[in-house]
């Protein structure tokens, strides 16, 4: 064999792993392609829970609305919380009064709700709120029920005094689109997720005199079937933790993953998936230094920053909801600080950009675009390494010098 034949069958070899490996992760290079890149960062902060529930939530808002309310980006905009909005909760007196046998609600729309949703519709024409839908409970009521007949806690909560926070609830019983009531947990019917979507989206309408449009699963439980019901009844956006969970599996977590989702994926019906995957709860101790660090990241990967951060961390004891308002204040401060040119607008603002590929938030230029999307790759599970193995690392490092990634 001469020099030139087992050089040429080495190039042979080496063009062939690349492109074996290309070809087994073309869908994940693919879809972090056509992944919109931001040109500025997006920081949106996203606090689910909100609605019937606890009557200190009307205060908890004028406070949180007090915060956001102080700052402002370039364009004047202030940083948005949107909420996702729960509609009822269980009447806990009713359901006393039957001995616990027969299941009674509380709806938003009560009188009693009434400084609630003042202080949500007020946040909204101020700019720092947007309405989500988030459920009718923020769980399946037959699955409480059930099981309450054999859990003194879960029966306790449904005769509680008062109105009980449903976070205090096992938190596999706390999705809505699944039968939780044993583990893991079953489909509901989709006659009966039919049935209620249209009711959820008539009493939106009732409470807020708008329809919905944009929807997040309690607990990131959902399925195929929900996301056809919710647009039926008019929503377009479904904001996800980047992935499906249709189902709590034997342990109680979110499980039966169907689906992946980046930011301005399209499902079969034009509705479009949002990622929240930031996590920010003071409550649990997280520092302002968190947001600031994973916000970069996120503007380092041309993608919006959408913050999940709960009610539990602005209602209950004095002290926690204080020292809450006060990390959120610092967390606000430190990313105007790091980001002069942050951007501040609703989930519903931002995927509207996203489908009409508004150029003034999103990059078009395609060196911009391919450095970002090197970026992104990297992140792809086992390709980095594979990508060293098979050589291709090197014609990615060349490409990535020349565009400077």
């Amino acid at each position: 064999m001469t020099m030139q034949t087992w050089l040429g069958g080495i190039s042979i070899a080496w063009l062939l792993a690349q492109t074996v490996l290309l070809f087994a992760y073309r869908h994940a290079l693919t879809v972090r392609w056509r992944e919109p890149a931001l040109r500025f960062p997006v920081v949106i902060f996203e606090s689910d829970d909100w609605g019937a529930g606890p009557l200190e939530q009307a205060k908890a808002l004028e406070n949180l609305r007090e915060i956001l309310a102080k700052f402002k980006d370039k364009k004047g905009r202030t940083p948005v919380a949107t909420l996702g909005v729960i509609l009822a909760t269980a009447d806990t007196q009713r359901i006393k009064n039957t001995d616990g046998v027969e299941y009674f609600s509380k709806s938003l729309s009560e009188p009693v709700y009434t400084p609630l949703r003042d202080v949500m519709e007020e946040g909204v024409r101020q700019g720092v709120f947007a309405l989500h839908l988030h459920g009718m409970e923020h769980y399946w009521p037959q699955t409480l029920m059930q099981v309450a007949a054999k859990d003194m806690n879960v029966r306790d909560w449904l005769q509680s005094d008062g109105i009980p926070g449903t976070e205090s609830l096992p938190s596999h019983l706390q999705a809505r689109w699944t039968d939780a009531s044993a583990l893991p947990s079953r489909a509901l019917t989709n006659e009966a997720v039919r049935a209620v979507m249209t009711e959820e989206a008539s009493l939106f309408g009732t409470c807020f005199k708008m329809r919905p449009r944009v929807a997040v699963a309690t607990t990131f439980v959902w399925t195929e079937e929900v996301e056809s019901a919710w647009g039926k009844e008019g929503i377009d956006v479904i904001i996800t933790p980047g992935a499906r969970y249709t189902c709590r599996d034997a342990t109680g977590k979110p499980g039966g993953e169907d689906k992946r989702m980046m930011n301005g994926e399209l499902n079969k019906r034009g509705q479009i998936y949002l990622v929240r995957d930031v996590y920010f709860e003071p409550m649990l101790g997280h520092k302002p230094e968190r947001l600031v660090n994973d916000a970069k990241e996120r503007v380092r990967l041309g993608r919006p920053c959408l913050v999940e951060m709960h009610r539990s961390n602005f209602i209950g004891a004095t002290e926690k909801c204080d020292t809450s308002l006060r990390v959120l204040e610092a967390a606000l401060e430190q990313l105007q600080h790091t980001f002069p040119e942050i951007h501040f607008m609703t989930s519903l603002e931002l995927a509207e950009a996203i489908r009409t590929k508004m150029p003034a938030l999103l990059e078009s230029k395609p060196i911009p675009q391919i450095r970002i999307w090197l970026r992104r790759i990297k992140q792809i599970r086992g390709f980095a390494k594979l990508s060293k193995i098979s050589g291709l690392a090197v014609p990615l490092w060349i490409i990535g010098k020349a565009v400077g990634a």
